[in-house]
């Protein structure tokens, strides 16, 4: 009987610890992936067709641009990333000319969770992200006339696009981790690493230029 009992005892012993050790690897293992919407800015370099729009009395591209984001965020114990999409929109105008700018962005960050709390996270590494830039540049005051489409009649707009790659340091601050919502802040600033020479559907192009080197500062607003 006192064996039985021993038995008894130093299985439930193992059981237990047992059970704390897979309790133990199951945190230490526990990754929570959420999806998430956001706002931020983008904010370039001088853009090399700047120089060309002005030359040519056109109103120039606005540098800072406004992004609306979504995502999923994955954390982890060391280690937090996320799959971002971004999408911008901006308008400048003069007294003759307009511009138009819409970007698609999708971007891919790898972090190393350097402060893991319960309420609070700081996390820092690379991001890698690739932006589809088309701008569309008008004369204003035009007049189009239903009863001629043609397109040779109808001129006073200029349709470009580009796509750079960028990669760079960023950083993630994780605010409010123990409440029903999570907010998090980010900071990076990211080179461009391809020469994003400007291109059109539309029509062949004389003397383009390119936006090699045009790099950015980001920051932004997550809502988890």
């Amino acid at each position: 009987m006192k064996k039985i009992i021993l038995l008894v005892a130093l299985s439930t012993v193992f059981y237990s610890y047992s059970q704390e050790e897979v309790s133990k690897d199951e945190e230490k293992f526990k990754v929570t992936a959420e999806v998430y919407f956001g706002f931020g800015l983008q904010f370039h370099d001088e853009f090399n067709l700047n120089q060309k729009l002005v030359a040519s009395n056109v109103v120039a591209l606005n540098t800072t641009r406004p992004e609306f984001q979504v995502g999923m965020n994955i954390f982890g114990k060391k280690y937090s990333g996320d799959m971002e999409f971004g999408f911008s929109q901006n308008e400048e105008a003069n007294e003759t000319t307009k511009n138009k700018d819409m970007g698609f962005t999708g971007r891919f960050r790898f972090h190393y969770n350097l402060i893991n709390k319960e309420k609070i996270a700081f996390t820092t590494g690379l991001s890698i992200a690739g932006t589809s830039t088309e701008v569309d540049l008008y004369s204003r005051g035009n007049t189009i006339d239903f009863n001629n489409l043609n397109p040779n009649s109808n001129g006073g707009l200029i349709s470009l696009r580009n796509q750079l790659f960028y990669v760079g340091p960023s950083a993630s601050l994780y605010l409010f981790r123990n409440k029903g919502y999570k907010l998090r802040l980010n900071v990076g600033y990211e080179f461009s690493f391809t020469n994003g020479k400007w291109k059109s559907d539309y029509a062949a192009l004389n003397n383009t230029v390119k936006e090699s080197g045009n790099n950015r500062l980001l920051v932004g607003l997550i809502l988890l």
